[in-house]
């Protein structure tokens, strides 16, 4: 099975690969890691019947693809690659195509771009016939942000004094000034009786 990339990442990995193969490096392919799809199900990778020519067409519309998917051909004595939008259309692979196309059997493509994406079979006569997808895959969906932020604390209570006890009388500034007067009145008043019997006493 031939791994593939659609992209132009997956061409810098390959010519990256490429340069460090002569110091020892092995090629290495790119690695799927999103989805991965057979494409046309279990009909696989073949020539469509008359009756049902668009149904890779259908096959497509039905599946969302997005970034890091992966689409893989399963077909026999057959072929695939991906093209331009022109060869896809007009089934033309003398003009300019992404990639050569395969004929092994089993060949896997990594969607590493946002954007139209299109395989056709090799053979005209295939292709012309229905043996051709075009994909719409899009961009990964951007990660939904936390909702958990912790609240700063709550400010404390101012403290508050503490009121009369049960039964105790209130007494305002004014009133306290009037007891410290009678008090001292009162005081008065016994201090001149005390000396009026001490007084008489003597006498």
């Amino acid at each position: 099975m031939r791994i593939t990339g659609c992209g132009s990442k997956a061409r810098r990995r390959k010519e990256e690969a490429a340069q460090g193969a002569g110091a020892g490096v092995g090629l290495v392919p790119p690695v799927p890691i999103g989805k991965r799809y057979i494409v046309g199900g279990a009909d696989g990778w073949r020539v469509p019947p008359k009756e049902n020519k668009d149904m890779y067409i259908k096959w497509a519309s039905s599946i969302q693809f997005f970034v890091e998917d992966s689409i893989e051909f399963m077909y026999k004595n057959d072929s695939v690659g991906k093209v331009n939008k022109y060869a896809y259309y007009h089934c033309n692979w003398t003009t300019l195509a992404p990639t050569p196309p395969v004929k092994d059997g089993s060949s896997l493509f990594l969607l590493d771009a946002p954007g139209f994406a299109y395989f056709a079979s090799a053979d005209v006569k295939h292709c012309k016939k229905g043996q051709r997808l075009m994909l719409n895959v899009k961009a990964l969906p951007a990660p939904v942000p936390s909702t958990d932020i912790s609240s700063p604390p709550s400010p404390a209570p101012p403290a508050i004094a503490p009121g009369p006890a049960p039964g105790e009388p209130v007494m305002d500034s004014g009133t306290a000034v009037v007891a410290s007067s009678h008090g001292r009145a009162l005081m008065l008043v016994v201090s001149s009786t005390t000396l009026a019997l001490m007084g008489t006493i003597r006498a």
